[in-house]
């Protein structure tokens, strides 16, 4: 199977239509789908709300921070253009598809979006600014710092303050709830008159990844070191065993410069066990 490379030039030489079933669209090829939400907002001179379709991504768990990325919604971005500025992330589920899909209509300043896209308006408990109800999820934010993309967009972090979420979807199960919410922006269609349509999806089969013994007993709480303990606590590695690859490791954190040949043995060590090939493993380091 061939791979092919293209500079940061070449992925924008692309036409904006038809949508993706022309191939030479590699735009969306290189693009992952990314979380929709509906951005509440207040106008600061008007007061009035805004409400704009968009996308985010989310930044750290603890405080829980979320980046949004605002480009056609000039007004959002005005709102939320200060530091402490409030708004309302609110994530629409597949039963919102046209829902979603309205405010991102050229609607004019004073038009309240909600209005047109029949959305009634949940009242926050902390931040002053209105959660939408069809919503399941809606995340009450502070911005907390705002930056300009090149001219093109405006990145905006927030910081997430509270949360409110239906009480239906605690009793999904997870499989369930991610074949429901949350949606995602996928790519643009083409309709028959040769316009651009944007498409949502959601998540579908869950994949599991591997646990023990390919991984630590209590997974991304655990370190290198308690993984290896794992392996030799569980009959995996022999205690001659055990503390040869406990040397190997710690000599590598120890080393001051870089030292290959170590680097490869443990390299290679860790992906036996990884891949769970005890015996290649056993004789990596029976060898030593």
């Amino acid at each position: 199977m061939g791979r092919l490379f293209y500079s940061a030039d070449e992925l924008l030489h692309r036409p904006i239509f038809p949508g993706m079933g022309d191939p030479t669209l590699l735009y969306f090829h290189f693009r992952p789908a990314r979380p929709a939400n509906l951005l509440v907002t207040r106008d600061p001179d008007s007061g009035e709300l805004n409400l704009a379709a968009g996308t985010f991504g989310p930044l750290t768990d603890d405080p829980y921070t979320i980046c949004l990325h605002l480009h056609s919604s000039p007004h959002s971005a005005l709102s939320l253009s200060a530091v402490g500025a409030e708004c309302v992330v609110a994530l629409p589920g597949r039963d919102l598809i046209r829902e979603t899909w309205i405010p991102a209509l050229p609607l004019p300043r004073g038009i309240c979006e909600a209005e047109v896209a029949e959305l009634s308006l949940l009242p926050s408990q902390v931040v002053s600014v209105p959660g939408i109800v069809e919503c399941p999820v809606n995340l009450e934010c502070v911005v907390e710092f705002v930056r300009d993309l090149y001219g093109r967009a405006t990145a905006v972090f927030l910081k997430v303050v509270a949360a409110s979420i239906d009480e239906e979807m605690l009793t999904r199960d997870r499989a369930s709830q991610i074949g429901h919410y949350p949606t995602y922006e996928v790519d643009d269609a083409t309709n028959v008159w040769g316009g651009s349509i944007e498409r949502l999806g959601v998540n579908g089969e869950l994949l599991e990844c591997p646990g023990f013994p390919a991984s630590a007993k209590h997974g991304f709480n655990s370190d290198m070191t308690g993984w290896v303990a794992d392996l030799g606590q569980e009959g995996y590695l022999s205690e001659a065993e055990l503390a040869t690859l406990s040397g190997w490791i710690e000599e590598l954190r120890s080393t001051g410069g870089p030292n290959q040949a170590l680097r490869d043995r443990v390299t290679r060590a860790l992906a036996s066990a990884a891949w769970e090939e005890w015996d290649d493993l056993h004789a990596q380091l029976s060898a030593e």
